[in-house]
C-alpha cells in the first residue's frame, strides 16, 4: 500500500512537470542551460579527474602500499581522504569500487558509507565566499564536517583488507584507464541527471508559489544542494546562512540521496547506513560548528 502511494505521487509529479513544460518550455530550457553550464564548468572537470585517478590508484596498488609501507588501516584512510578531497557522492563510488574489486567485505562497505560524505572543498569554498562574507563561518563549516566524519570513522571498526598482491601485478594500464573512464562517466551522468531533475522541480515550485525567505531557502536546499547553498544569500544573518549551508551539506539534498542509492543499486551495500551516518554526522557537525563559533 505504501509503495502504491509513492508510485502515485511520483506519477502525479511527473505529469505536473510535463504540463508545466508544455506551457513554459522556454523557462524550463533556460534553467536546464543555466544548470548545465554550472555542472560543466564547476563540477564535471574536478570530479572527472578525481574519479579516474582514484580508480587507477586502487588498480595499481595504493591499498597494498598503505598496508605494507605505512602499516595503517588503508581502506578506511583511503576512502576518508579521497572522499574529502573530491566531494560527494564520490564516497559511495569509491566504496562501491573497493567492494566490486574485492578489497573489502559488504560489512566494511556499509561502515565506510557512514563517514565518507564530504563536499568538494574547491566548489564549496568558492560558493561560500559568495553567500557568506564571513570567512570564519565558512572555515568553521568545513572544519565541522571534517571533524564530525572523523569522529564517526574512529568508532567504525573495519575488519581489514582482502587485497592480494598478485592481483595488481597483472593489471593492464590501458584496460584500467578505459574502465576508469567508463565508470567516471556513468557516475557523472547519474549526478547530472538527478541534480538537474530535482533542480527543475524546485524551480517549478518556486515559480508557481510565493514563500518567505526561510521557506524559499529550505525548499531549494531540500531538492538541490547547489541551489540551496546559493539561495541562503536571501537571509540577513551570516550565522543563519552558515547553519543552513551546514545542514544542507551534512545531511544532503534529495538529489544527493538519489545519487547515492543509484550508485549502490547494483551492490548489496545497504543505503540505510548512509542515512545513519548522515543523521549522526549532522548532529555532530551542528554541535562542533557552534563550539567553534565560540572561539
Amino acid at each position: 500500500m505504501k509503495e502504491n502511494y509513492k508510485n502515485r505521487l511520483i506519477l502525479v509529479t511527473l505529469i505536473m512537470m510535463l504540463i508545466f513544460y508544455l506551457f513554459n518550455s522556454q523557462y524550463i530550457l533556460n534553467n536546464i542551460i543555466d544548470y548545465s553550464k554550472l555542472f560543466l564548468t564547476k563540477l564535471f572537470p574536478v570530479s572527472f579527474i578525481f574519479f579516474i585517478i582514484s580508480s587507477l590508484l586502487v588498480d595499481f596498488g595504493i591499498i597494498s602500499f598503505l598496508d605494507n609501507v605505512l602499516h595503517i588501516k588503508s581502506t578506511k584512510l583511503y576512502v576518508f581522504t579521497i572522499s574529502m578531497i573530491s566531494g560527494f557522492p564520490s564516497g559511495a563510488k569509491y566504496t562501491r569500487d573497493l567492494y566490486n574489486k574485492g578489497f573489502i567485505s559488504c560489512s566494511d562497505a556499509n561502515k565506510l558509507m557512514m563517514f565518507s560524505h564530504f563536499p568538494n572543498p574547491l566548489f564549496i569554498i568558492s560558493s561560500l565566499t559568495l553567500v557568506i562574507p564571513n570567512r570564519i563561518i565558512a572555515r568553521n563549516i568545513l572544519l565541522s564536517i571534517i571533524i564530525s566524519n572523523f569522529i564517526i570513522m574512529l568508532f567504525c571498526k573495519i575488519d581489514g583488507n582482502k587485497y592480494n598482491d598478485s592481483n595488481f601485478k597483472k593489471t593492464n594500464f590501458s584496460l584500467s584507464l578505459a574502465t576508469g573512464i567508463k565508470s567516471a562517466f556513468e557516475v557523472l551522468c547519474i549526478i547530472y541527471g538527478t541534480s538537474l531533475f530535482f533542480y527543475l522541480i524546485s524551480c517549478i515550485i518556486l515559480n508557481n508559489f510565493s514563500f518567505s525567505h526561510i521557506y524559499y531557502v529550505l525548499i531549494c536546499g531540500i531538492f538541490d544542494l547547489t541551489k540551496g547553498i546559493f539561495s541562503v544569500s536571501l537571509l540577513d544573518s551570516n550565522y543563519l546562512r552558515g547553519i543552513f549551508v551546514l545542514l544542507f551539506i551534512c545531511f544532503g539534498s534529495l538529489s544527493i540521496h538519489l545519487q547515492i542509492k543509484s550508485i549502490l543499486s547494483d551492490t548489496p551495500i545497504n543505503y540505510k547506513y548512509f542515512i545513519f551516518g548522515r543523521i549522526f554526522g549532522t548532529l555532530l557537525a551542528f554541535f562542533t560548528f557552534n563550539l567553534l563559533m565560540l572561539f
